[in-house]
């Protein structure tokens, strides 16, 4: 049954209301000749009874009713609404009142970059009063708001007309385009459609095209640390042309974006790292998307996130006790949350990302592997992390060590510029060319991590064309597949070429993952690990990377790391099968003063309270001797902290492939680079039925023999996967295209 709030919207959605017109070469629609016509619509007034009084609403509505009374703001927008209800004239004629003298009055900053969230609620408070209260405004009242409005609008980041920053990843990308001056610019659009002309103009012209080229991915650039500034920024005009009849202006891979965050979501309630921050969801941002696209998936993760009632202030002046509002006037109330527990475990987030999340389940006991090649770098928050892994099992055990804010931790400071930010603190790979250098931030000189190179000298890109360009594309995923169950699967693999993310320094760097889901043992997963780099200079020394918040041990080939304090109790332990025995140097670096360490020299920070997952320490591993290409194969293996379950890591090597054997799986890479397409041999050892999984295979049917005689059907290997699955005996096997 559809619900009746939607059906309503849809009647006021018919194509032939709709006009459109062009501004400096980008078509735009038209707002109605009609109030209300910001955010609703007057078909909409009696669900908007409704809502006051529904099971899932009310509460809401009640809660904003006692938020009113120590938010102006939120006071003003209150009476705004309910005058559309109740013709209260007088009321009406005070919220007007008020709300003009506020845009008249407010005081103006210099500095705008970090000072747009006042002018921009003001604005937005101002839209809401002017569009609902319409019919009070008296003739000098319409004359004065303009002019007030824009005055405050100059004062945003993006400048008026909005011309400034990126539309892309910058500030300019947020709420003051896309929610304030656009609703502003419906509201008053009649005696001044200048505003709505220009911000309009630069939503279809600049922000939608770089999101619907992204969309598709299935994530947002930005990770979870700035959803609620930058995926709920999108989510506000998706409804407000939607509401004045222009249906869905987006690509419909919107409704997907969520679903990261679906799948990053650890059981402590926390992500998984990602940019800069792990622990802001998109609350607004999913309940909007979800009630939209009718996804009871998004709307679940949603429920899980806490409210934030309970803040009254966050980052910048942003409050998000304020997003209520818009969750009364948007959330479907009859959308049904749907069980977590019955998406797949594993996730791929495609073209222009290249991640992969996969999972053992969904309860507290899972294991999560976060995998990345990062197809596009879109600068920003996102961190230069290409081929980065982590795994979380009972406690954030690999992650990316350092922290946003603090001391010297904000954005450009001297923690983000020379680590946080940069490769040397990822579970990713440094070539270290003594010579490279990585230009300046606030003039001075950035460390040289050894790491990958800097995007686009740090210039944000400022529409999508800019992303387009050479400095922004980082890798390309070479192969990606997850089954045989596609449900939930034995294994998830993932491959990239991240040359590009480095400099001139590399010939070719490639990474390779393999996410064993072993069901639930006392081992209950391990992730295998393949990496085959070519530096231009055999001198240029390479470090594998593995970061820890405690202190690791190290004996022999293994590196354990454990996580035991806030109730974790989660163990990882990495087996280093190439470089081989002799040419493997692992070292510990971190502790005391050694925290942030880059080549020399401490990048410290600090935060009040302290961020327990900043890490201290890390795991390098390096080959002993100098070559031009080297091999690395390491093997992740996750179990409770303290338990000695660890599993045999055997290696399986022949002429065409190397790899490993762990438990009953055998998992085979080339590595020369590049797929196979003759035909290729190995063995393997031991009892019972194993499975095999055979990577970097060229695209074909495929025919397993054994002992000479064909093992079963041919097996059909795709051009998206290269990879072969199938289960048998241990003994010798020869695979034929």
């Amino acid at each position: 049954m559809i619900p009746v709030f939607l059906l309503l919207f849809a009647a006021v959605a018919s194509p032939a209301e709709l006009k459109w017109t062009e501004v400096n070469g980008v078509r735009i629609v038209l707002p109605p000749a009609e109030h209300p016509r910001l955010y609703l619509r007057a078909r909409d007034l009696p669900d908007l009874k409704r809502r006051m009084t529904d099971p899932v609403l009310k509460p809401i509505w009640e809660e904003l009713q006692t938020l009113a009374k120590s938010n102006a703001d939120l006071r003003l927008r209150l009476d705004a609404l309910t005058y559309l209800l109740d013709h209260d004239t007088k009321r009406a004629e005070r919220v007007v009142a008020e709300s003009l003298r506020q845009v008249e009055e407010l005081k103006l900053s210099e500095e705008k970059v970090h000072n747009s969230r006042r002018p921009g609620t003001v604005i937005l408070t101002a839209a809401m009063v002017y569009d609902w209260c319409y019919p009070v405004l008296t003739a000098e009242q319409k004359a004065a708001f303009p002019p007030g409005l824009v005055r405050v609008a100059k004062n945003l980041e993006c400048g008026y007309p909005p011309d400034k920053g990126s539309f892309v990843i910058g500030h300019p990308s947020e709420w003051m385009i896309q929610r304030d001056m656009l609703s502003a610019g419906v509201a008053i659009y009649d005696e001044f459609p200048e505003m709505y002309r220009l911000a309009a103009a630069r939503f279809f012209g600049s922000h939608l095209p770089a999101r619907n080229w992204f969309y598709p991915g299935g994530a947002y650039h930005q990770g979870p640390g700035y959803a609620d500034a930058r995926f709920v920024s999108d989510t506000y005009p998706l409804w407000i042309f939607d509401r004045m009849g222009a249906g869905d202006v987006y690509d419909r891979s919107q409704q997907y974006v969520p679903y990261e965050y679906i799948y990053e979501r650890r059981p402590d309630n926390h992500y998984m790292w990602s940019g800069d921050g792990h622990n802001w969801p998109s609350r607004l941002g999913s309940l909007l998307c979800g009630s939209y696209y009718h996804d009871g998936y998004v709307l679940s993760n949603y429920l899980l996130d806490p409210d934030p009632v309970d803040v009254p202030t966050a980052r910048q002046g942003y409050d998000p006790r304020m997003d209520k509002l818009f969750a009364f006037l948007w959330r479907d109330p009859d959308l049904k949350p749907l069980p977590l527990t019955d998406l797949p475990l594993s996730h791929y987030m495609g073209f222009p990302y290249g991640w992969m999340v996969a999972r053992t389940g969904w309860d507290a006991s899972s294991v999560i592997a976060e995998m990345r090649v990062n197809i596009y770098n879109f600068g920003g928050h996102q961190h230069r992390d290409a081929g980065d892994f982590s795994v979380y099992y009972k406690g954030p055990l690999s992650l990316h060590t350092g922290v946003y804010q603090g001391t010297n931790g904000s954005f450009g400071g001297s923690h983000f510029a020379n680590y946080y930010q940069r490769t040397i603190a990822h579970n990713s790979l440094l070539i270290y060319d003594p010579k490279e250098n990585f230009g300046a931030s606030r003039n001075k000189e950035i460390a040289n991590d050894g790491g990958q190179r800097p995007i686009n000298s740090g210039k944000e890109p400022r529409v999508l064309e800019d992303m387009l360009t050479a400095q922004h594309k980082t890798g390309e995923v070479l192969g990606r597949d997850f089954g045989p169950d596609p449900k939930n699967p034995a294994y998830t693999y993932l491959k990239g070429d991240i040359t590009a993310a480095y400099s001139s320094k590399v010939k070719n760097v490639e990474r390779s993952f393999v996410f064993l889901n072993l069901g639930g043992s006392a081992v209950p997963a391990a992730l295998v690990v393949f990496d085959r780099v070519v530096s231009a200079n055999p001198a240029f020394q390479k470090f594998w990377l593995l970061h820890s918040m405690e202190e690791p041990s190290i004996e022999g080939n293994t590196a354990r790391l454990t996580a035991s304090g806030h109730g974790w109790n989660g163990q990882l332990v990495n087996t280093t099968v190439l470089p081989q025995e002799g040419n493997a140097r692992l070292t510990k670096i971190g502790g005391p003063g050694k925290e942030f360490w880059v080549f020399g020299k401490n990048y410290p920070n600090s935060e009040n309270p302290p961020d327990p997952e900043s890490g201290a320490w890390r795991v390098e591993l390096s080959p002993r001797q100098p070559a031009a290409t080297d091999l690395f194969l390491n093997v992740v293996q996750v179990m409770d902290r303290g338990s000695s379950a660890r599993l045999p890591v055997e290696k399986v090597e022949s002429k065409e492939l190397t790899g490993v054997r762990v438990a009953d799986r055998v998992v085979l890479f080339n590595p020369a680079g590049g797929r196979l397409a003759q035909p290729v041999s190995f063995a393997a050892r031991g009892d019972g039925t194993l499975r095999f999984l055979v990577a970097d295979l060229a695209a074909g049917s495929w025919q397993v023999l054994r002992g000479g005689h064909a093992a079963g059907k041919p097996v059909a290997v795709s051009k998206d996967a290269g990879t072969l699955y199938f289960e048998g005996p241990a003994g010798s096997y020869t695979l034929k295209r």
